[in-house]
């Protein structure tokens, strides 16, 4: 689900906060300490699921965001778990500020699943999701000032960029990494140009090639299928993360979004504004079920 070396010295990768973040959590899920429950917890029991975050916590915004979590048992990472999770939110003075929320599992492979939360947040600070079933510790949720956060995020216009295409490559060779089947049908037009085409825009930035966490191909190969599905409702580029296949250098479409990690995609309207941005995993039925939203 990220690229497997440090962009720069000055960035963490995602690779690293995921690991980062994962290690807390399943630490948490085989601790024997006794820290306090939240006013209602949902379970007090130390032995339950720990939540895996699949999303960079630093670039999570007030406003509705999407939290795509997978599952942790005694210290392992689960391929299958509950069809149905439910959640609650609490702040740091223990207080309930989002009583009950769902998310369905998602499939990506045989080997991937996750539950994508879909919560507001209106307000800048720190909070702790608590799942049914789930470990005491719950999932720390840091909600940022947007001032900070550098990737574009829901509610701003995507920022137009001259993505390589087959003919004019701007340096990235190859243009695509697709796996099978030869480059992907999204680099015969930029960024820019898809963006004035007054339709919704769907634009992902990823390497199925050199994904760290085996999610870039089937992000994109889902995108191929929707696209088809959707036919010219959709504009769609993609734009792959190396210059080259040494995966020494990042290509100009990473730095132009400030990314740290991949896979990445923002799904915009008619008008260029983002309605959605996709990180980490995401399956079919999500993206189609977010993409005939935007088409209808």
């Amino acid at each position: 689900m990220s690229i497997n070396l440090p962009w720069s010295v000055s960035r963490i990768d995602r690779r690293s906060f995921l690991i980062a973040s994962g290690a807390v959590v399943l630490a948490a899920c085989g601790s024997n300490g006794t820290a306090a429950s939240p006013s209602g917890a949902i379970n007090t029991s130390k032995s339950g699921y720990g939540l895996v975050p699949r999303f960079d916590r630093a670039l999570i915004v007030p406003g509705t965001a999407r939290m795509p979590f997978s599952l942790s048992k005694d210290q392992a990472v689960l391929s299958d778990g509950p069809k149905l999770l439910t959640a609650k939110i609490v702040d740091t003075a223990n207080k309930i500020v989002v009583p009950s929320v769902t998310a369905k599992q998602r499939r990506v492979t045989e080997g991937i699943v996750y539950w994508d939360f879909h919560v507001d947040l209106p307000t800048v600070g720190q909070y702790t999701m608590f799942i049914d079933g789930g470990d005491l510790d719950g999932s720390a949720i840091s909600v940022n000032d947007p001032a900070t956060v550098k990737v574009p995020y829901a509610g701003q216009q995507l920022p137009p960029f001259d993505t390589p295409t087959t003919a004019d490559h701007r340096g990235v060779n190859p243009i695509c990494t697709r796996l099978t089947g030869g480059p992907c049908p999204f680099h015969s037009i930029t960024l820019t140009d898809a963006l004035k085409q007054g339709k919704p825009v769907a634009y992902l930035i990823g390497t199925p090639a050199h994904c760290q966490f085996g999610t870039c191909a089937p992000a994109l190969e889902a995108l191929i299928t929707s696209s088809k599905r959707l036919g010219d409702k959709l504009a769609v580029v993609h734009a792959e993360v190396y210059a080259d296949d040494t995966t020494t250098t990042t290509a100009p479409a990473v730095d132009a979004y400030n990314l740290s990690g991949e896979p990445d995609m923002w799904l915009t309207d008619k008008t260029g504004k983002i309605m959605s941005r996709f990180e980490g995993a995401w399956d079919q039925t999500e993206l189609d079920e977010t993409l005939d939203t935007l088409v209808a």
